[in-house]
């Protein structure tokens, strides 16, 4: 059984400064036995953002009602990288599988991590993920069979859909 966990904290303060909160923070995790990394604690405004646990945090004025503001979330720039690297190492540079194996090898990366970020404000970054995904599978493709036109590149998008690829655009899960 895989256990996860974390030890990270976020503090957020409404009404005073987050210094006055501060001694009192460390107190109490003093008392349960925990340190503060001095290191990592910063503070900083809703309005900057901020990155946890893989998430960016933003506040920022809603698109109907401009004097009214909202707490957008959405993948961080460190989980988008780590997403094109592990797409990148599933497709590879070896030709010899066939596409349904590489496509095998994709899936469940892809699924996990849009499970995780699909409760998010995702569907741009999902987009952009799928795009990738198909990129990177027509690089490969291209590769495999020594294409070098310019004409291989209008690979149509149903040659992956029948060959199993998950797409995360239209996995957007809408909470009420």
């Amino acid at each position: 059984m895989d256990v996860r966990y974390a030890d990270d904290l976020v503090v957020l303060c409404r009404w005073r400064p987050a210094e006055s909160y501060a001694p009192k923070l460390r107190a109490f995790l003093q008392r349960l036995r925990l340190t503060v990394n001095e290191d990592k604690t910063r503070v900083t405004t809703a309005q900057a953002g901020f990155d946890f646990l893989g998430v960016h945090f933003r506040k920022q004025p809603t698109r109907r009602d401009p004097t009214r503001s909202f707490c957008y979330a959405w993948p961080s720039r460190r989980s988008m990288q780590r997403i094109r690297d592990k797409v990148r190492a599933a497709i590879a540079h070896d030709d010899r599988p066939a596409l349904a194996e590489k496509i095998a090898r994709l899936n469940p990366v892809l699924r996990g991590w849009g499970a995780y970020f699909r409760w998010l404000n995702v569907a741009k970054h999902f987009r952009k993920v799928d795009h990738y995904v198909w990129y990177r599978l027509r690089c490969w493709l291209r590769r495999k069979h020594q294409r070098t036109r310019r004409a291989f590149w209008s690979t149509p998008l149903t040659l992956f859909e029948r060959a199993g690829l998950y797409t995360l655009h239209g996995t957007v899960a809408h909470t009420c």
